[in-house]
């Protein structure tokens, strides 16, 4: 079997491991969603793969979350959607080359894309007095200040997952590549 493809095969099982996450008791928006989508965009080498494996993984979790607890799939899911693809974007583009500071830039840029765009007022509905508990917020600054304001909680548990997270995907790939018998394997 073809180095790449052994790699390929090896992240793609630390994939479906760290997303089965999703489904253990987790700090609300601590899930490693965020990483996968890092981790794919920077270690999966074919280019059908490295997009078709982080969506069927979130697909898939969404449906089973949706399953186990009610949630998952959302009216705003598209919206979501392209935030998870603006964090795929920042992987593949800003982890050409892996390092320890380069994760953990691209965890923590990609954990404020995507809290700035799933918490901008303008894709709630609209409403004259913000009402958090809603999800509804005036369409000016007042609103996107109050709907920024009521989701930082959600972000420090999800910056502090997708760091997490990504330190285990990455940590575990590294240490599995630098193995002696993925070395031997592949010798």
């Amino acid at each position: 079997m073809k180095l790449d493809t052994r790699k390929s095969l090896m992240a793609l099982g630390l994939i479906v491991l760290v997303t089965g996450f999703r489904l253990i008791e987790h700090p609300f928006n601590s899930t490693p969603m965020l990483a996968v989508m890092l981790f794919s965009a920077a270690v999966i080498k074919d280019w059908r793969l490295k997009i078709a494996i982080p969506l069927l993984c979130l697909a898939i979790s969404d449906v089973l979350v949706g399953i186990k607890y009610g949630y998952g799939t959302y009216t705003s899911s598209a919206l979501v959607y392209f935030a998870f693809a603006t964090v795929f974007a920042i992987g593949y583009f800003a982890l050409k080359k892996l390092n320890v500071v380069n994760i953990a830039l691209g965890s923590i840029a990609g954990s404020i894309v995507f809290f700035l765009i799933t918490n901008f007022a303008f894709f709630y509905p609209e409403a004259a007095i913000a009402n958090p508990t809603l999800g509804h917020y005036p369409h000016n600054w007042v609103g996107i200040v109050a709907s920024y304001q009521a989701g930082l909680p959600f972000f420090k548990n999800m910056l502090a997952g997708d760091l997490m997270f990504n330190g285990l995907l990455f940590g575990a790939y590294a240490l599995v590549l630098k193995s002696a018998a993925f070395q031997r394997a592949n010798a």
